[in-house]
């Protein structure tokens, strides 16, 4: 097995990045509204997919196959890495994911901006807090249904207004923009740990993909751009926890396959 690098070196390999990512952030304070028939308006709506429920664990099963699937591991290492890397993020995220939708949103109860708009616009119906105070976001999702309609001031494209009647619950923080955060950098230095040359390009890029997903919440006008920018600086933090643990444990794995070799050849 290949030995890892320092965690000291790959931990200053990911400043540089991490640090354009916090700094590139607050640009979404500058943002323009668009028009949500457009085709940036589109691409925002695809970008943030890929940081969604269902973009998201498929980018983290991807990268950790391309990982666990380097040159020098048998079969029985792979498994186990694959383990690791998959199962104690996912504990951490999870939780954190929780914690967010369940105790921290509803603690500052920051509506979204969209909702804010259609009540300025009278398209709501109702008043802002009228609409929050409905109970659950399946009940607040069925009543965009009916204002929501094709006809609507701001048009928009039908994806964009699934994607309002999907997301109705409080703003801050935001979700997308911690997880895809989070899953830049624990992979970013998993790949710094077991890369190097053109292979570790591929992990500077969950970089930029990640910063494209935070700001593509505000586009969509889901979000705010201190939603993003807290949630985002949120993700890289957690983001270097989860992986200082996950390297630990890494490592003790591959110590302990080191020695069992070397009783073997002993």
């Amino acid at each position: 097995m290949q030995a890892m690098t320092p965690i000291k070196d790959v931990l200053c390999g990911m400043a540089a990045p991490l640090a354009m990512a916090a700094l590139l952030l607050p640009t979404a304070y500058l943002l323009p509204a668009v028009d949500l028939t457009g085709p940036v308006a589109l691409a925002a709506y695809w970008i943030s997919e890929s940081g969604g429920t269902i973009g998201t664990p498929i980018l983290c099963l991807c990268l950790a196959l391309l990982i666990v699937g380097r040159d020098g591991l048998t079969w029985t290492q792979r498994g186990g890495e694959l383990s690791v890397i998959i199962l104690a993020p996912a504990v951490l995220f999870g939780g954190a994911a929780y914690l967010n939708e369940y105790v921290v949103k509803p603690s500052f109860a920051v509506p979204r901006p969209n909702i804010v708009g259609l009540a300025k616009t009278s398209a709501l119906g109702i008043s802002v807090d009228d609409f929050y105070a409905i109970p659950t976001k399946q009940r607040r999702s069925e009543y965009l249904t009916t204002v929501l309609t094709p006809n609507v001031d701001p048009p928009m494209a039908e994806l964009i207004r699934s994607h309002w009647i999907h997301e109705t619950g409080y703003s801050f923080p935001s979700g997308h923009s911690f997880s895809a955060m989070l899953v830049a950098t624990v992979f970013l230095g998993l790949g710094l740990t077991q890369f190097s040359g053109k292979r570790v390009w591929v992990f500077y890029g969950l970089v930029s993909w990640a910063i494209a997903v935070c700001l593509s919440r505000p586009i969509l006008r889901v979000h705010s751009a201190t939603d993003i920018f807290v949630s985002g600086l949120e993700g890289i933090i957690l983001g270097v926890v989860a992986f200082t643990l996950v390297y630990s444990i890494l490592e003790k794995f591959a110590y302990g396959a080191e020695q069992l070799n070397d009783g073997t050849s002993g």
